[in-house]
């Protein structure tokens, strides 16, 4: 059952990244009719990105009190009516009104795989497991643009809204009648697990938001920006976007995929939890700095080859991170743990990847920002190297010693 779980998981994470996915391909489209600037494109994706911060300390709460298989199936029921209301606007105030609304309801898709995930597969597989449905955004990376250009050319922007907003709906279906709650879940908390203040006093919860806040912001600008980058810098017609960003994105899931079995690989072979988690990491980190430096010059060919080398550093980075408060805090506790480092990854995306850029490209090309932030992955590692120690479990007496709940 639990492979079922993992292969539903990977689907809705591909819907919900069609779903954000689908802006920043047609954006060169989108441009000509609404005549939008660099600056109001990022904040549209400003108004997204925002909403989705705050959706994420909504629903890490709310999946802890209701449960995976109810605060999903709300959540994707939600984000496919907002998917589909894109397909009325007229303007760019309303394409922002349904991207934030867009963001506050997708936001419920990491922190629900995740508890998932935790709650489903031993520690020695969540890695992989994750790295599995954390390939989900690339799965949609590399079938999206190519079938919204197609779709777009032959039927009409309009259409890509509303047909991934009906994949949505047919996947809730489909979760509802087939998820069942995990027999290995953890025995209740007393008390419900933490609160938000809680949570924020104990160093782990802290340091993995910290780390979310270094190197988040690097996949959303390739996320919003390589579309533009390839037509406006390279002059690519939409045609042949469609096929570059289908072959960055692969590799990326690629990368996902590989960290996770990777760390299994170091577990059974009797590593720490710790060793295991930190050696993967470290060999991501030091990809992004060497390949953005030399990706925006030379052939094309090249470039896209570093942009790959780039996306799956990241995604294999992402796919360990997203392990890390699993390996650390109890199941029933999850939703908040990573609705906080997921509120703060997003909120530092806003400023450096919607906001920063549309002001900062015009003056100074895409490299020099992109350049600065590939070093947050070093620094995330030292973060979580001082924050998380020899990965020892949290208890919840840590922080509600004083009311005499007990430890787990």
């Amino acid at each position: 059952m639990r492979w079922v779980v993992l292969a539903l998981l990977l689907v809705v994470t591909s819907i919900n990244y069609l779903d954000r996915l689908l802006l920043s391909v047609l954006a060169p489209v989108l441009r000509d009719d609404f005549h939008f600037s660099e600056r109001l494109y990022g904040y549209v994706n400003g108004s997204f990105q925002i909403c989705y911060a705050f959706g994420f300390l909504a629903s890490g709460v709310l999946l802890d009190r209701f449960g995976v298989k109810k605060g999903l199936a709300a959540g994707a029921v939600l984000w496919s009516v907002a998917s589909a209301m894109h397909a009325t606007v007229t303007g760019a105030a309303q394409f922002a009104v349904w991207r934030a609304m867009l963001g506050l309801t997708e936001a419920v898709n990491f922190p629900a795989c995740n508890k998932a995930v935790a709650e489903w597969f031993p520690a020695e597989q969540r890695a992989l497991a994750t790295g599995i449905f954390n390939a989900g955004p690339n799965v949609a990376s590399v079938i999206g643009p190519p079938l919204f250009i197609w779709l777009s050319a032959s039927y009409g922007w309009r259409v890509c809204f509303a047909a991934v907003s009906l994949a949505g709906v047919l996947w809730v279906a489909a979760w509802l009648a087939y998820y069942r709650t995990s027999e290995n879940l953890a025995p209740p908390v007393a008390g419900g697990g933490y609160g938000l203040r809680e949570a924020l006093r104990i160093r782990q919860t802290r340091g993995y938001a910290i780390s979310k806040v270094l190197v988040d912001p690097v996949w959303y600008f390739l996320l919003f920006w390589l579309p533009l980058y390839f037509r406006d810098v390279r002059g690519l017609e939409m045609k042949e976007i469609g096929w570059a960003l289908p072959c960055i994105y692969f590799a990326s899931g690629v990368g996902s995929v590989t960290a996770g079995w990777l760390s299994g690989h170091l577990l059974a072979r009797g590593r720490s939890r710790r060793a295991a988690r930190m050696v993967t990491l470290s060999l991501c980190a030091a990809v992004p700095p060497m390949v953005l430096f030399l990706a925006m010059g030379g052939t094309l060919t090249r470039t896209i080859v570093l942009f790959s080398a780039a996306a799956a550093a990241h995604q294999a980075f992402s796919s360990i991170s997203f392990t890390l408060p699993g390996d650390v805090f109890p199941a029933r506790t999850l939703g908040t743990i990573l609705g906080v480092g997921s509120f703060a990854g997003t909120i530092s995306s806003v400023l450096f990847s919607a906001i920063l850029p549309g002001y900062l490209i015009p003056l100074f090309g895409y490299k020099p920002l992109l350049v600065t932030l590939s070093f947050g992955y070093v620094a995330a590692v030292v973060v979580i190297h001082r924050h998380f120690g020899d990965f020892q479990p949290v208890g919840v007496s840590e922080t509600r010693g004083r009311a005499g709940l007990p430890g787990i």
